[in-house]
């Protein structure tokens, strides 16, 4: 390739980036089959230009959306109204709009939208109603949607839906109900929805889950429950976990979970346990989880784990028990998991390990032990971590006498490791002083200096020692 080609090319890969940068969003670049109305829109234009199928309105001013706005334009596949005015839509709106397949109104004061607003969009499959005031949903509303897909409510103010609501939707795969007001869920909401693959209810104001909730939806593969005030969950509330990859129960008020809970999800990818309240857990808790590599009890109130409770988890690679009451940690804690990369034991109340704690954990690349309450540590507990390359000791009260002269040997020897350094806490005229850099003394058969742990031969001879000092 020539000097020329070269200079062209690197040109049309920043002329392309640079389109890449200011076409974000679909309607930053319309192309020819889609039209953009912005801020200057107080209506709904009652003819677009011929080849228009995607029509989107941003920040337009239109306050009402009137019965039959759009059927001069039966064409139409795509419509949204983003950030504009709108308090009311009147039943009908979209009437006549047959080929329609996706629909959007977010981020508008709207509260209410009545039944009959869908009515004989036999071919929807989107309908995304996003961060508007919605207060209520009303059964009958989405009736005749046989092909809808997805159905996104987020982020609204929702507090009451009537049974049946949902009740049409057959085909449905996912729904988002996430970020309202609910105080409760009604089994009957989701009674017909055996297709459902994606229920997210997280962020709302659920103190408990029915046992029966997911009894009829037997293709879920994720559930949100996250950020509520669950503080208790049924044994049996998971009849179907076979296809389950993705569960989120963090940010509850769970104080325990029952026995098994975690048995039969083959396909679990990801569980979330941290901030809740939990105070124990159970001596059989998980069952075997191929496909679950990382695990997050952080932000709870555990001081012990059963143990073993971790042995079925055969591919975890990152185990964070941080946040938690922790005194004393022991090796039998990590019995199982013994291809962990990352084990994270920061911020807790941590005064001791085992000597053989890391014996199984050869393969741990990551380790934090920083925010506790350690002032030593056993001697030679780090030799078995063959693969560690990063390892936080910062923030814990260390005792800097001769019990931690085998540290100050082990950090000289891995410095490149360190990656927040152990700081003298006692004795008193130590304080603050990196734990590799404090006054020379002189303990047995070590000698401690300035730069850092050296070892040197016991019985010095006392002039030899003088002069060693003198030099």
């Amino acid at each position: 390739m020539s000097r020329g080609e070269i200079i062209v090319l690197i040109l049309s890969l920043l002329f392309e980036a640079s389109l890449n940068q200011l076409c974000e969003r679909e309607i930053d670049c319309p192309k020819e089959n889609q039209d953009v109305f912005s801020s200057s829109t107080t209506e709904i234009p009652s003819l677009l230009r011929p080849g228009v199928t995607e029509l989107f309105f941003l920040s337009s001013q239109i306050e009402t959306i009137p019965k039959g706005a759009f059927v001069k334009n039966p064409q139409l596949e795509k419509v949204e109204l983003l950030s504009t005015t709108t308090t009311s839509i009147e039943p009908g709106a979209f009437e006549g709009l047959v080929d329609l397949k996706h629909i959007e109104i977010s981020s508008t004061p709207l509260t209410w939208i009545p039944v009959g607003v869908f009515k004989d969009l036999s071919n929807l499959e989107k309908i995304i109603l996003k961060f508007n005031k919605l207060r209520s949903l009303e059964k009958g509303l989405f009736d005749g949607l046989d092909k809808l897909t997805e159905l996104q409510l987020h982020g609204n103010e929702i507090g009451s839906i009537e049974d049946g609501t949902f009740d049409g939707l057959e085909n449905l795969l996912v729904l988002n109900l996430a970020k309202n007001n609910l105080p409760a869920v009604s089994t009957h909401w989701f009674s017909n929805l055996n297709k459902l693959q994606i229920l997210r209810l997280y962020e709302n104001q659920l103190t408990s889950v029915s046992e029966d909730i997911f009894q009829n939806l037997p293709n879920l593969k994720e559930i949100g429950l996250h950020g509520n005030q669950i503080a208790e969950l049924s044994p049996n509330l998971f009849p179907h976990k076979d296809k389950l990859n993705k569960l989120l129960l963090e940010n509850n008020l769970l104080t325990g979970l029952p026995e098994g809970f975690f048995v039969g999800f083959p396909q679990l990818k990801t569980l979330t346990l941290q901030k809740n309240k939990l105070t124990s857990l159970p001596p059989v808790l998980f069952g075997e989880m191929p496909k679950l590599t990382d695990l997050s009890l952080s932000q709870n109130s555990l001081s012990t784990i059963p143990k073993g409770v971790f042995s079925p988890l055969k591919k975890l690679k990152k185990l964070d028990l941080s946040k938690n009451q922790f005194v004393k940690v022991y090796a039998e804690y990590f019995e199982g998991p013994e291809k962990l990369v990352d084990l994270n034991l920061q911020n807790n109340k941590i005064k001791s390990l085992d000597a053989d704690l890391f014996e199984k954990l050869q393969s741990v690349v990551t380790l934090r032990l920083a925010h506790n309450d350690l002032h030593t540590l056993p001697e030679d507990i780090f030799e078995p971590l063959l693969k560690l390359k990063k390892l936080y000791l910062s923030d814990n009260p260390w005792r800097c006498d001769c019990n931690l002269i085998h540290l100050h040997l082990w950090i000289k020897a891995n410095s490149d490791k360190i990656v927040s350094a152990a700081v003298c806490e006692y004795p008193e005229h130590l304080k603050g002083q990196n734990c590799c850099f404090y006054t020379d003394h002189y303990c047995g058969k070590h000698v401690v200096t300035s730069g850092c742990c050296h070892l040197r031969v016991s019985r010095v001879p006392v002039l030899l020692l003088i002069a060693y000092y003198l030099n």
